[in-house]
């Protein structure tokens, strides 16, 4: 059966919260190819996760987590170098972060195209600080190139400018990757990084006149953009009573994979027949699993049944 595989960071989120003592931060599985993986399970896909995990404490838990949710771990990599850390700070329920990345399992990643053998219909989606942080940075895009003439890559940049010594070369990578993309999601934020100055529109047309079939653009709660051969798509954010948004992207994401997933459209032809119709559906049930996502503490992905329940109701 086709599978949709994640690589990138798994890590500890510490989010705030209150305790008896006063402010604490309590632990939290996430990372964003790590959260996407499980969003993407929640939605009914067959997801697995390629990312390499640290063997310590946090490891474990990641691993266990991973399981709850339903992804295969049976081709993650486990290692002796630590877990990344991330501690996450709250203003009217935004996000912003502080990671502890160096020398970590993330950083250090190194994965063997040879060792994988992708089965037809396969999606390899990549993205997140992975991208950043050397030697990984460099090792993860390899790979994803070495696949991107014969399995569907996915690309989700989720820039993190605070942490990102060098602009150019993180540029450099991600552009490469993009180009042999046939799906790219990204944030304004990430568009004004990656293309500072450059409309949602005409990036979306440099893409899609290359090997991309599908450019969403995120907009918060707002909703997103999507831009395919067939046309614009705009669907507008989902109301929620937000706890925080810690993953909502994520979970906008793995629900989008799964979604093309379920419609058989997992290859560079299928995807270039994508109607608008189908588009607006497919990033509708993004949405609103993002919008239940930020109803909870960290990143907890709806499963099917939530999103299609809540999607009735906004009928």
């Amino acid at each position: 059966m086709a599978k949709v595989w994640f690589m990138g960071e798994a890590l500890i989120d510490f989010v705030p919260t209150d305790s008896p003592a006063g402010d604490a931060f309590a632990p939290r599985a996430g990372g964003s190819p790590f959260n996407a993986a499980k969003a993407a399970a929640q939605a009914g896909a067959n997801a697995g996760f390629l990312g390499a995990i640290s063997t310590d404490l946090f490891g474990e838990l990641l691993i266990d987590d991973l399981q709850a949710y339903g992804v295969d771990t049976s081709l993650t990599p486990r290692t002796d170098d630590p877990c990344t850390l991330a501690f996450v700070a709250l203003s009217e329920g935004a996000a912003r972060y502080a990671f502890f990345n160096a020398l970590s399992a993330t950083a250090l990643m190194k994965p063997d195209p040879a060792a994988f053998d992708p089965e037809p219909g396969d999606i390899l989606s990549f993205g997140s600080i992975s991208l950043i942080d050397q030697p990984g940075a460099d090792n993860i895009a390899a790979f994803a190139l070495a696949h991107a003439d014969t399995t569907m890559i996915a690309l989700d940049p989720n820039a993190r400018p605070s942490m990102t010594p060098d602009v150019h070369a993180w540029r450099t990578r991600i552009n490469a990757i993009s180009a042999k993309a046939g799906v790219v999601r990204l944030s304004d934020e990430d568009l004004e990084m990656l293309a500072p100055g450059q409309s949602p529109a005409d990036f979306a047309e440099e893409r899609l006149s290359e090997a991309t079939g599908l450019v969403v653009l995120t907009l918060g709660d707002k909703g997103a953009l999507g831009f395919c051969r067939d046309g614009v798509v705009e669907i507008t954010g989902q109301p929620a009573k937000v706890v925080d948004s810690v993953g909502a992207g994520d979970t906008l994401m793995g629900g989008m994979m799964a979604e093309l997933m379920l419609r058989d459209l997992t290859s560079r032809d299928a995807l270039a027949s994508l109607t608008r119709d189908s588009l607006g559906d497919i990033l509708r049930y993004g949405v609103t699993a993002a919008a239940i996502n930020c109803e909870r503490s960290g990143c907890a992905p709806p499963k099917r049944a939530e999103v299609l329940q809540r999607l009735e109701t906004l009928v």
